[in-house]
């Protein structure tokens, strides 16, 4: 294996593929980064047997094909910490060389025979979606999601597509986080459902394609394949039967209240400065006009912000974890966004158009 190639690009390819690559894991062989250089492309290849990413290297020139099997971090801290714009690599029998100017590594090499096999569903592509919609709609939910929950299900994002509409689904049972978009391409009429894990998706926003570009979407009985310009990404499904996120949506509050993003997310900050463990909530107070956000911590103080907003419903107090807003301020790049309760001891939800909503459980602050 002989070659050249353009150090930023191949940059790019190494970090998405080490977010893929785990540092630590009983397996070593994993790792590794696959490096396959075929005609005129180079393909770089990681997975930790649950996610597999394969990305395409272009701006190459190869002189010999070949292939090698090498640590990811090491390969990829080499060529970011290279300043030049063209690298060149060849393989001997023990090691791999990169050479810049002024600058050689050898890097031990392992059998490439010993990596996994990576598969990706076959066939054509079940629907195409643009890249920033499907981008937006995992920023949306992926942060719902459950961390290490028994209820498997619930660790990863229902897919659910039907008509020309992709919706996401995330809940960790304190909070349900749904986001609509619409499809570029669909032959099929079929409804498709499939949880993904969540590592695959915050793995996506890590690809440095083009915001604009097509992403063909392949669903199998346990398996879900993302191709996305340069990049492909396989990942197996969870297993389980995600809850029926639709009976979770009050659609009786009659309390609405419309205030701007930025000044909620700024207010909301101040407040919950004086929060800790044993009173971990903030008290938002409405009133026609104005949003009155308070919280004490024993021993620290008692914080109280207070901010204009659009409202004439009839005052309400009610309590929640300051962080699970927080969360879904922080995703939300509308200039507004709608907040509806019917009364203290039920859900809020957030609301932006008819694309996302969030809804959130109260927490007792006494």
């Amino acid at each position: 294996m002989k070659l050249r190639f353009n150090r930023e690009e191949m940059a790019d390819a190494l970090t998405a593929i080490c977010n893929v690559a785990p540092t630590r894991t009983p397996k070593p062989i994993l790792r590794c980064v696959r490096v396959d250089a075929q005609a005129d492309v180079l393909l770089l290849s990681a997975t930790d047997l649950e996610v597999a990413l394969r990305c395409s290297v272009t701006q190459v020139e190869v002189d010999r094909p070949g292939e090698t099997l090498v640590v990811a971090d090491t390969l990829g801290r080499i060529v970011r910490e290279c300043q030049d714009e063209i690298l060149s690599m060849d393989l001997s029998e023990k090691a791999l060389h990169v050479r810049g100017e002024g600058s050689h590594f050898q890097i031990v090499t392992q059998d490439p025979g010993e990596f996994p096999p990576i598969s990706a569903a076959e066939g054509a592509p079940d629907f195409t979606i643009a890249r920033d919609t499907l981008q937006r709609l995992i920023e949306w939910t992926v942060f719902a999601s459950a961390r290490e929950s028994t209820r498997y299900a619930i660790n990863g994002v229902l897919w659910e597509v039907e008509g020309d509409r992709l919706a996401l689904a995330a809940t960790d049972g304190r909070r349900l986080s749904l986001a609509r978009g619409k499809l570029a391409k669909r032959e099929s009429t079929d409804v498709l459902q499939a949880i993904v894990p969540t590592k695959a998706l915050s793995l996506f926003g890590h690809l440095a394609d083009e915001p604009d570009a097509p992403v063909n979407v392949k669903i199998a009985p346990n398996q879900l394949s993302l191709k996305s310009g340069r990049s492909l990404i396989s990942t197996s499904l969870v297993e389980g039967r995600f809850p029926k996120y639709q009976d979770v949506i009050p659609q009786d509050c009659d309390r609405e209240m419309e205030v701007g993003t930025a000044e909620f997310h700024s207010a909301l900050k101040r407040a919950a400065l004086l929060t800790n463990e044993e009173s971990k909530g903030v008290r938002l107070s409405l009133s026609p006009g104005e949003l009155t956000l308070s919280s004490r911590a024993p021993e620290q103080g008692e914080a109280t912000v207070s901010l204009p907003v659009k409202y004439d419903s009839e005052p309400i107090e009610i309590g929640f974890n300051p962080v699970f807003l927080l969360d879904v301020l922080r995703v939300t790049h509308a200039d507004q966004v709608t907040f509806a309760v019917k009364e203290s001891s039920r859900p809020g939800v957030f609301r932006v158009d008819d694309d996302f909503v969030y809804v959130v459980m109260p927490v007792n602050l006494g």
